[in-house]
This record gives C-alpha cells, structure tokens and sequence, in this order.
C-alpha cells in the first residue's frame, strides 16, 4: 500500500517493489537523519508569515552551519542553507534542492540565534515545516 514495507526501525528499512523505490535495474539513494545531542537536530516547527519562529536546535551556544528545510502540509521545495553561503542576520543565500535553479540571493529567510535559528518575517510561507541542522564547529 505505502512505499515502505513493514514498519521503519531506527536502525533497518524495507522498501516495497514499486519502479519509484524497488525497481529492477534502477539505482536508488536514502538520506538518513537523526539528532545527535548538541550536534545536529532533526525537527519540526509551525511558522505564520509575517512572524519571526525561533527554533531551538539544542546547540549549547553554536549557531547552525548548516538547515535544511521542508514544508510537509503541501508542496514545496527542499531548501538548503549552509555557512558556506552564509548564514547571517540579513539575506541569506540558498538553493532548492529538488530543482535546478542557480543559488537564490536578496531574501532574509533565517538568522542566526545562540542555540538554533529564527525564520525571519515575511518569506516563508504559513504552515508546517521539516528541518535538519548542523551547528557549527569552533
């Protein structure tokens, strides 16, 4: 019925044979992640444009080297920030993962904070969110 077969573990997966997962001849990829304590974090958070949303990464007074994002209640692009790029209180350059669109320049859409990260006011669009950070090394 669904694409995975059997239930998930944190240490084991099975795919079901569909072309899109399991098919013969193909090549596939899996990306996993978790939170590791203090290091990186996998989470969720409710963003309003219009608003600012911290979100609490657990990085004792890191700020993220690297945040991807994803909205899960609709469509929408993987978006990557990392500290090669910048992240920085101001515009943030980013790329869309699931596209082939060049680097997109001239939008605060995150900042840094002492512990995590605030989505800033105005470019994100109102919903539920994915993410995953790295903090940063010294």
């Amino acid at each position: 019925s669904g694409y995975f077969a059997g239930n998930p573990t944190a240490s084991n997966f099975s795919v079901n044979q569909y072309n899109t997962t399991n098919g013969s001849g193909n090549t596939y990829i899996a990306y996993l992640f978790a939170t590791a304590s203090g290091v990186s974090k996998l989470g969720s958070f409710s963003h309003t444009n219009g608003s600012t949303t911290d979100v609490d990464c657990g990085f004792t007074g890191d700020t993220p080297s690297f945040v991807l994002l994803k909205r899960y209640n609709t469509t929408g692009s993987w978006v990557v920030f990392d500290s090669a790029r910048g992240i920085v209180a101001g515009n943030d350059p980013f790329l869309k993962l699931d596209t082939t669109d060049a680097e997109t320049t001239g939008n605060d859409v995150i900042d840094p904070l002492s512990g995590g990260f605030q989505v800033a006011s105005g470019f994100l669009a109102t919903g539920d969110w994915i993410f995953y950070a790295i903090a940063a090394t010294s």
